[in-house]
């Protein structure tokens, strides 16, 4: 099991939802979060930007098809357009059923 983890530009949420759902996506957690990167233009002070971030738990074989429709559809070819990360989960638990792996996903 993989955790994705990713930052966008929060302009790009709602049709990446949408593209998200269908491919399946049975579930996802999303914040309104600030940060910067590289495009950090005064190094006196820091810009914060307004940023979502949004975390999907899948099967390993869910992966790559999910960063492809981050990265295509959040892609712009300008700074800020954000990063994906993937993790490896150990161990998931459905709190309500008790429910382990994957079939808690």
């Amino acid at each position: 099991m993989k955790k994705i983890e990713c930052i966008i530009k929060s302009k790009k949420m709602t049709e990446l939802e949408e593209a998200l759902k269908l491919l399946g996506i049975r579930g996802m957690t999303v914040s309104e979060v600030k940060g910067f990167g590289n495009q950090q233009t005064r190094p006196d002070a820091f810009l914060f930007l307004p940023k979502t971030k949004i975390e999907i738990y899948v099967a390993d074989d869910e992966v790559e098809p999910i960063v492809q429709t981050i990265s295509n559809i959040c892609k712009t070819g300008q700074p800020g357009d954000g990063k994906i990360a993937i993790f490896d989960v150990h161990e998931l638990i459905r709190i309500r059923t008790g429910e382990r792996g994957e079939v808690a996903v």
